[in-house]
């Protein structure tokens, strides 16, 4: 992209100009005295056979100085004529996983239990987000990030050991807030579409459903990794009894596909069961797919003029000019 004119980056530089010409009108004037002086002693006649050359090859010097002068303030200055566009967007996908920590975590119903299997996958999950920007964030009644956006797959790794309910000062389940937690971070981090996996068994609300939609409306798509099956197990405590509710009933976590899928859908998302294999990363990598797509496209025609310098490769020239005179009698 040619602009026709020329320009300065940093004109200031150019006031470095003013002592390089007093300097040299000081210099000039100097010079004129010295020879005019020398010419009214000095026959005509003997003047070619006093006056060898060596004064005025002396003279160059100081020239030669002031050009290097002159030629480094111009350089420094910026003078530019040519600019280039480049694209400002470089696609990143950005994931903020939300990992439930609620006691119906520890129910039995596939081996060994939800959580320990929900750990598995995490693991799996961490290790093909090369590329991608991901986040840890747990919750139960509350919600708490484990780690913020990062490309270091290892800081990941070492938390997903320590993952357990235990580690959360109060119960409950409340994957709204872990929601609305989530948004804010992608939008704290200067994401505009980025995706928010939840890994867990929760029972959907309609507050659940109303932060998928503010997800959405915010520009991130939410997907759920679905743990557990339809019929579940009671709940045993510590020392071996069933965990009863405040009606005195044997609380048993079973796993709602529908409506999750219904949160799924909220944040135009998509909603898969945790499976052995790798069916379920794979049905996730769609969407995640589908994302990078759309942020591409909504990017692709951010692009930025910068203007081209071509002056600092007169350095190397002016360098190896500036060497030579450090040579026996290149300038005597």
């Amino acid at each position: 992209m040619d602009t026709g004119a020329l320009h300065w980056l940093r004109p200031a530089w150019l006031w470095a100009l003013l002592p390089l010409a007093l300097l040299f009108l000081v210099y000039w004037f100097r010079s004129r005295k010295t020879a005019s002086a020398w010419t009214s002693v000095v026959d005509p006649e003997l003047q070619p056979f006093v006056f060898d050359g060596e004064s005025s090859q002396l003279s160059l010097l100081p020239l030669i100085l002031f050009a290097a002068w002159a030629l480094i303030v111009l350089m420094m200055a910026g003078p530019v004529w040519q600019k280039q566009q480049m694209p400002v967007y470089q696609a990143q996908q950005s994931e903020v996983i939300l990992f439930d920590l609620s006691a119906s975590m520890l129910s039995d119903d596939i081996a060994p239990d939800r959580l320990s299997r929900a750990r598995f996958k995490l693991v799996d999950l961490i290790e093909r987000s090369q590329g991608r920007q991901s986040a840890l964030l747990v919750f139960t009644e509350r919600p708490y990030i484990v780690s913020p956006l990062t490309e270091d797959a290892q800081t990941l790794m070492a938390f997903v050991p320590r993952l357990h309910p235990e580690i959360m000062p109060v119960q409950g389940s409340r994957l709204d807030l872990a929601i609305e937690s989530a948004t804010e971070l992608l939008q704290q981090s200067g994401v505009s579409s980025g995706h928010i996996l939840y890994i867990g068994d929760a029972s959907i609300v309609d507050a659940d459903i109303l932060a998928a939609r503010a997800a959405r409306d915010a520009g991130y798509r939410l997907s759920v990794l679905a743990v557990g099956t339809q019929t579940g197990t009671p709940l045993i405590d510590e020392q071996g009894r069933f965990i009863r509710d405040q009606d005195g009933r044997v609380v048993v976590p079973q796993l709602n596909m529908q409506a999750l899928g219904e949160l799924a859908s909220a944040g135009d998302g998509t909603a898969v069961r945790l499976t052995t294999d790798d069916s379920d990363l794979l049905a996730l990598d769609v969407v995640r797919d589908a994302i990078s797509i759309q942020s591409s496209e909504d990017e692709s025609d951010k692009r930025h003029d910068y203007w081209v310098e071509y002056t600092p490769w007169l350095l190397w020239p002016l360098l190896i000019s500036a060497l030579m005179l450090f040579r026996k009698g290149a300038v005597a």
